[in-house]
């Protein structure tokens, strides 16, 4: 038997397992559980939706934060005027994406929150600014408004087995598309203004999310394309999901599960590892997650052997 007929059946017999899974328990629409706060709760929610890598909506988790009513325009601009904060800039929306064959990466620099906020409530056609500074950015850049949110949620870290990995601030045009990716964290992603629309899917599609790999750029002050020096020193390609970052669910196959799930203000989703997602948002939407190191157990194990097998195809 040759090596590739080998390799052909080994991709079947792992696709036939990913779409079992998908029918046994891989949901097609997201739920919605209160947040658990006894010992008993925090094991069921740890058992049915973490052990399991299973995304859901958590109702309760924001209802105690002064910031659902409190972060207006003018009160972010009286407490954070002066604050020099992190802003990418792009012509188009489109960091850290694919734009005409280019993997491209934003503009960034530190301007006054009251010039973000002023440029925002009235936008420029040739350029779209978002915060999406991550690296516990909150902590970093906003810590004027921790009064504001739980720093730092008891619930959460019980349910994960660790302590808070970071903290950051999400705030930005409508134009501002996050592009499909995967993050290493447990994730748990709460709005507080405005509304975001994931488009998900489950870490056993990475068989048939296409990667290609693709010349690093960078946007310049002014809007233009240049090839990144320092990704262009570590290689130069970057390997990224081939779909169109405008519609996701275009060109979509029946080997691919997406489940597409809005988040309103004041409610929280669950977004397991390796859970690929694209975001979309409303205008000026503002959020905050927080993320915790994650447990390399089967659901690693899954994915990890999914992306080899996609790799080698």
């Amino acid at each position: 038997m040759s090596l590739h007929v080998m390799e052909s059946d080994l991709f079947k017999a792992l696709d036939n397992v990913c779409e079992e899974l998908v029918d046994l328990y891989i949901p097609t629409n997201i739920t919605t559980v209160p947040k658990p706060t006894s010992e008993a709760e925090i094991l069921s929610f740890y058992r049915n939706y973490v052990q399991k890598n299973i995304p859901v909506k958590i109702a309760g988790c924001t209802e105690d934060w002064p910031a659902l009513t409190k972060w207006t325009d003018s009160y972010l601009c009286s407490t954070l005027e002066d604050v020099e904060v992190s802003v990418a800039i792009t012509p188009n929306g489109l960091a850290d994406a694919i734009w005409d064959d280019k993997f491209t990466l934003p503009f960034e620099r530190k301007i006054k929150f009251v010039d973000f906020l002023s440029e925002l409530q009235t936008p420029r056609e040739d350029r779209v600014l978002y915060l999406q500074q991550q690296n516990n950015s909150f902590n970093t850049e906003f810590s004027q408004l921790l009064a504001d949110i739980d720093p730092d949620p008891e619930w959460s870290s019980k349910v994960f087995g660790t302590d808070l990995d970071a903290v950051n601030f999400w705030m930005g045009d409508g134009r501002a598309i996050t592009s499909l990716h995967k993050d290493p964290y447990e994730n748990v992603y709460s709005v507080v203004r405005g509304k975001k629309t994931f488009t998900l899917f489950p870490p056993c599609d990475r068989l048939h999310l296409k990667y290609k790999k693709y010349p690093a750029y960078r946007y310049d002050e002014g809007g233009a394309l240049n090839i990144d020096k320092d990704l262009e020193e570590a290689g130069g390609l970057v390997p990224w999901i081939d779909i169109d970052q405008h519609d996701p669910l275009s060109g979509m196959t029946e080997n691919l599960h997406p489940v597409v799930v809005e988040i309103e203000a004041g409610e929280t989703l669950y977004l397991p590892s390796y859970w690929f997602h694209h975001v979309a948002q409303s205008h000026a939407t503002i959020a905050v997650n927080y993320w915790y190191d994650i447990d390399y157990g089967p659901a690693y194990g899954l994915f990890r052997v999914c992306d080899e097998i996609a790799n080698k195809r």
